[in-house]
Protein backbone atom coordinates (compact mmCIF):
# COMPACT_ATOMS: atom_id res chain seq x y z
CA UNK A 1 0.00 0.00 0.00
CA UNK A 2 1.20 3.52 -0.75
CA UNK A 3 0.08 6.57 1.20
CA UNK A 4 0.27 10.06 -0.32
CA UNK A 5 -0.41 13.38 1.38
CA UNK A 6 -0.49 16.96 0.13
CA UNK A 7 -0.35 19.92 2.49
CA UNK A 8 -0.86 23.47 1.24
CA UNK A 9 0.25 26.33 3.47
CA UNK A 10 -0.74 29.86 2.50
CA UNK A 11 1.52 32.56 3.95
CA UNK A 12 1.11 36.31 4.10
CA UNK A 13 4.04 36.88 1.75
CA UNK A 14 6.28 35.18 -0.77
CA UNK A 15 9.21 36.02 1.49
CA UNK A 16 7.79 33.90 4.32
CA UNK A 17 6.94 31.01 1.99
CA UNK A 18 10.49 31.05 0.61
CA UNK A 19 12.02 31.18 4.10
CA UNK A 20 9.97 28.22 5.33
CA UNK A 21 10.65 26.19 2.19
CA UNK A 22 14.40 26.78 2.42
CA UNK A 23 14.41 25.92 6.13
CA UNK A 24 12.68 22.56 5.68
CA UNK A 25 14.43 21.54 2.45
CA UNK A 26 17.29 19.56 4.06
CA UNK A 27 14.81 17.51 6.13
CA UNK A 28 12.47 16.61 3.28
CA UNK A 29 14.36 14.22 1.03
CA UNK A 30 13.51 11.51 0.21
CA UNK A 31 10.21 11.57 2.08
CA UNK A 32 8.63 14.79 0.86
CA UNK A 33 8.94 17.44 -1.83
CA UNK A 34 8.07 21.10 -1.46
CA UNK A 35 7.33 23.69 -4.10
CA UNK A 36 6.22 27.28 -3.90
CA UNK A 37 3.60 29.13 -5.88
CA UNK A 38 3.58 32.77 -4.85
CA UNK A 39 2.92 32.87 -1.12
CA UNK A 40 1.67 29.27 -1.08
CA UNK A 41 3.89 26.36 -0.06
CA UNK A 42 2.82 22.95 -1.36
CA UNK A 43 4.30 19.87 0.30
CA UNK A 44 3.75 16.37 -1.11
CA UNK A 45 4.82 13.26 0.77
CA UNK A 46 4.79 9.54 0.01
CA UNK A 47 5.19 6.60 2.37
CA UNK A 48 4.63 2.88 2.19
CA UNK A 49 2.47 2.76 5.34
CA UNK A 50 0.11 5.03 7.25
CA UNK A 51 2.39 4.83 10.30
CA UNK A 52 5.38 6.05 8.30
CA UNK A 53 3.27 8.88 6.88
CA UNK A 54 2.18 9.93 10.36
CA UNK A 55 5.80 10.01 11.53
CA UNK A 56 6.89 11.94 8.43
CA UNK A 57 4.10 14.53 8.82
CA UNK A 58 4.74 14.99 12.55
CA UNK A 59 8.43 15.66 11.90
CA UNK A 60 7.79 17.86 8.89
CA UNK A 61 5.13 20.00 10.57
CA UNK A 62 7.33 20.44 13.64
CA UNK A 63 10.08 21.76 11.35
CA UNK A 64 7.58 24.04 9.59
CA UNK A 65 6.46 25.46 12.95
CA UNK A 66 10.04 26.23 13.99
CA UNK A 67 10.73 27.88 10.61
CA UNK A 68 7.57 30.00 10.88
CA UNK A 69 8.42 31.08 14.43
CA UNK A 70 11.98 31.97 13.42
CA UNK A 71 10.77 34.00 10.45
CA UNK A 72 8.23 35.90 12.54
CA UNK A 73 10.76 36.56 15.29
CA UNK A 74 12.98 38.40 12.80
CA UNK A 75 10.20 40.76 11.71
Amino acid sequence: MAVETTIELDYGSEEEAIAVMEAIEPDNAPYAEAERSGSRLIIRARSSTAGQMLHTMEDLLACVKVAEDAFRATR
